[in-house]
């Protein structure tokens, strides 16, 4: 019994032993595959010349040297020239087939199928940046090349999105009715590359193509055009390489240098997009909201049938409009209209008429109280204003005191109260606030009555005014005498406008902060910036960048002078 409960033991040790020495790890399989598939031979060959005859094959054939698979080709491969029947391109194994309608094909012509980054390893997906196979209808493949970059024309940036064609035709219509003779599509970062171009003339365009139909005939299609003609060549230069070796002959090098290489397109949309409500909605019973499609800088009038006494709001150059009615058996309707007149600003020649119906709100009964947004804050610059929540219609300026504070205690000041010509919302304290000293407001109640009658409730603020020093300032100047203004800018939101006069645009208060610098050069003078035509070749209004963000400092009185780099 002793010698069987020994040997157990042992062979537990034995096999606690055997799993302590097993040393476990997990199998990576390897160095990971970072290299894209290397294609290795095709038929007919890439670079094949009189290749309708030469093709019998249904297949283009390229072999790779590992199995591949393609990632949204049907967006991804480009054909230039364009066939109007797009080659079909398929994956078997290490093997990628294109299949081509060669009926289609024009004679003498070089034809570039250019993959992207569409074809990948099967494994870890490396892609193999822009593929290119090229063949000729013709005895000789054609060399020549185009480059350059797409911005937008009023950013600057460069455009992610857009195709880039050449044209042997140069009738304006070429663009709008005909397809391109050759056509790429930009890179992440604006580039294009165009090669297998045919020595010729060419006119170059850029187009946002919403249809995929390669011609400019969509009102909300961008373009750019240069009205420039281009003609690619080639420049040959010899460079001589020193030979490390004293006993060894210095050797030449040739370097060829393709042009044009550097041409800038910049991409606009037309005005020509119709004007209309991109939304109406009755927020609550008595209020509405329109907003346009894009700003409105001509005129309009809006009626309600039935409310004489309606009142209509907006900002200067709006594309938001608010109605309050006035009407209390119109508010407390369910179904409503309101008839808009307005100018198209794309046609100002035409007046539109809008019907907008109105069956629900989204809240059941109307405010039944005018609140009141008092500031802890006042500028150097502007006059303290009160907010309200609708229309101001009266107000009784002896409900209002403003107190100064003289050592511990407040002593009541001078101040008239003004309606804000611009904004019926706001209530302007005229005063003599300066900074360094504390200030009281205090409101009773009933100081402003609303549209509707209601009043407000009392309130009272401390106000501490912001000093001058708290801002800063900037004066940009200019060498030429050309209409131009600038814009301050912070992400996406214009700060400060001012137009140039004397050669100088000045900024004063400026929140300290990083801004960028905008300057258009306003050729027709209306304070904004006007986009181009192409029907009447007309280009979009300048604009221009200051090189990098520049950095407004409290107390510091800022100078910039401006040189123009086009």
């Amino acid at each position: 019994m002793k010698g069987r409960i020994f040997s157990i033991l042992v062979a537990v040790l034995a096999g606690m032993l055997v799993l302590a020495c097993a040393k476990q790890v997990a199998l990576t399989g390897g160095t990971k595959d970072v290299t894209p598939p290397e294609a290795k031979a095709s038929s007919p060959e890439n670079g094949s010349t009189n290749f309708s005859s030469k093709h019998k094959s249904k297949y283009i054939i390229v072999k790779f040297n590992e199995y591949i698979k393609l990632n949204d080709v049907s967006s991804k491969l480009i054909v230039s020239p364009p066939m109007e029947e797009k080659p079909v391109a398929v994956v078997s194994g290490k093997k990628l087939k294109i299949k081509l309608n060669t009926t289609q094909l024009k004679p003498n012509t070089t034809y570039c199928l250019n993959f992207n980054d569409a074809i990948a390893d099967i494994n870890e997906n490396n892609a193999l940046n822009s593929f290119v196979y090229a063949f000729s209808t013709g005895p000789e493949i054609d060399s020549m090349q185009f480059a350059g970059t797409v911005f937008d024309s009023y950013t600057r940036k460069p455009v992610d999105d857009a195709w880039v064609m050449l044209y042997k035709d140069f009738s304006d219509t070429a663009v709008t009715t005909k397809i391109p003779d050759y056509i790429t599509k930009v890179d992440k970062k604006g580039n294009f590359y165009i090669n297998f171009v045919a020595e010729n003339d060419y006119k170059v365009f850029a187009l946002r193509d919403n249809n995929s139909d390669f011609m400019f005939n969509l009102p909300e299609e961008g373009i750019a055009f240069i009205d420039t003609v281009f003609r690619p060549a080639v420049e040959v230069s010899y460079d001589t390489v020193k030979a490390k070796d004293s006993l060894k002959t210095d050797s030449i090098v040739t370097k060829y240098n393709y042009t044009p290489d550097d041409i800038k397109l910049l991409l606009f949309k037309e005005n020509k997009t119709p004007q209309f409500f991109k939304s109406s909605k009755r927020v609550k019973r008595n209020y509405f909201e329109l907003v346009f499609n894009f700003t409105q800088y001509e005129k309009y009038n809006f009626t309600v049938p039935g409310d004489s006494a309606v009142f209509v709001w907006a900002n200067d150059n709006p594309d938001t409009v608010r109605i309050w009615l006035k009407d209390t058996s119109l508010i407390a309707s369910d179904t409503l209209k309101i008839f808009a007149e307005y100018v198209d600003p794309a046609f100002p020649d035409s007046v539109h008429y809008d019907t907008l119906k109105f069956r629900k709100q989204d809240k059941l009964f109307p405010d039944t109280l005018l609140t009141m947004k008092l500031s802890k804050e006042k500028r150097p610059d502007s006059d303290y204003s009160i907010l309200f929540s609708q229309p101001v219609e009266t107000f009784d300026a002896s409900k209002l005191t403003l107190f100064g504070a003289v050592d511990t205690l407040f002593e009541k000041m001078d101040s008239r109260v003004e309606k804000d010509s611009l904004n019926p919302l706001r209530l302007r304290v005229v005063a003599d606030i300066t900074e360094g000293r504390k200030y009281r407001i205090a409101v009773d109640s009933a100081f402003a009555t609303c549209i509707y009658g209601y009043t407000n409730k009392a309130d009272s603020v401390d106000i501490v005014p912001m000093r001058e020093t708290d801002f800063g300032a900037l004066k940009v100047i200019f060498q030429d005498d050309r209409p131009y203004f600038v814009e301050l800018i912070q992400g996406d939101k214009v700060m400060a406008h001012a137009s140039v006069s004397g050669k100088e645009a000045s900024f004063v208060y400026l929140t300290p902060g990083k801004y960028d610098i905008r300057v258009v050069e306003d050729e027709n003078q209306n304070g904004r910036w006007d986009t181009g035509d192409y029907s009447i070749h007309l280009q979009p209004e300048k604009v221009f960048y200051y090189p990098q963000q520049y950095e407004i400092r409290s107390s510091w009185e800022h100078e910039v002078t401006w040189e123009n780099k086009e």
